[in-house]
């Protein structure tokens, strides 16, 4: 499976702010590589990631060769044409991108090698680029997910404050969906005991279903870093009787319990069979950290586990 490459070498160009964009410092490089290729468990099979950008704190990584080192790399005589994971570890469509537009260049520079193309993301940003999706569509393989965990506006805010407001999301499934591009939701980040209710995830599941929305996948939200430290500090503030529960569901991980994985999807299948949002048994993730099937009996899941 893919993930985004470290940006261990290059050449450091300037630092600049941006409108679209304030508050970030933005620090333009000339990149060496933009992809890497990591095999998945499911399917032995490689796929990549490409990426222009590159967030840390609040600064962004703009790698301003990017689609002409991906020409480069994908004309070398080892390449099979595998599936480009695009978004795996930062979001293409982040606000810089409305600066720099990188990635009207970057689909078209796979299109032009005939390689499958699978795109995550959680803002609308990529609306802009609907018309040549669709029109790559006819060419290769084009899958377009998209992260939405909760109807509720400010939960969504507070768990995945980047994104794009839970109706605009909405609205974005209903488009791709009648350009024909049959999108992915990817439940995520969800939040434990606070949007994963049956009735809640039923709301989300029929709203999803009547955007047009092909199949769904769960992934819980995980607490690692500055931002899981963040979430705990709202979550004491804003819902101290959960902080004891949230300590027994994660322990000591940043990622849910085998015993929550499995009762959450216990209680997502009939859902996702009631409005016909199940995965294509022939389909395969290719987001590494989104494994498409649980493990074996008696084994543990995934810390993201994608539960369809």
């Amino acid at each position: 499976m893919a993930a985004l490459t470290e940006l261990v070498c290059g050449d450091f160009m300037r630092s600049t702010m941006i409108p679209e964009a304030p508050g970030v410092r933005v620090h333009e490089v000339l990149a060496r590589t933009v992809l890497e290729s990591v095999t998945g468990d499911r399917s032995h099979r490689h796929s990549f990631a490409a990426s222009a950008l590159r967030r840390s704190g609040e600064a962004m990584q703009v790698k301003m060769n990017a689609p002409a080192v991906l020409r480069r790399e994908l004309r070398r005589r080892s390449w099979r044409r595998d599936t480009v994971a695009i978004g795996v570890a930062e979001d293409p469509y982040d606000p810089v991108e409305e600066h720099y537009r990188m990635m009207p260049q970057v689909l078209s520079v796979l299109s032009e090698s005939q390689t499958p193309i699978a795109l995550y993301t959680a803002s609308t940003l990529l609306l802009r680029d609907l018309p040549l999706l669709r029109l790559i569509g006819r060419a290769v393989p084009v899958t377009v997910s998209i992260s939405l965990a909760t109807l509720d506006p400010g939960l969504s805010a507070r768990v995945d404050p980047s994104a794009s407001s839970p109706r605009a999301r909405l609205d974005m499934v209903a488009r791709l969906s009648e350009a024909g591009l049959a999108p992915h939701i990817r439940i995520a980040p969800l939040p434990p005991l606070l949007a994963d209710g049956t009735a809640q995830l039923d709301e989300l599941l029929a709203a999803l279903s009547a955007a047009g929305a092909a199949r769904v996948s769960v992934s819980p939200l995980q607490l690692g870093g500055d931002g899981g430290a963040d979430f705990l500090g709202w979550l004491g503030n804003e819902h101290p009787a959960l902080v004891r529960r949230y300590r027994s569901l994660y322990g000591r991980r940043s990622f849910v319990s085998a015993e929550y994985a499995l009762g959450l999807r216990a209680r997502m299948t009939p859902l996702v069979e009631k409005y016909g949002l199940g995965s294509d048994p022939e389909s395969e993730s290719v987001n590494p950290a989104e494994p498409s099937v649980l493990p074996p009996a008696g084994t543990a899941p995934s810390p993201d586990l994608t539960l369809f």
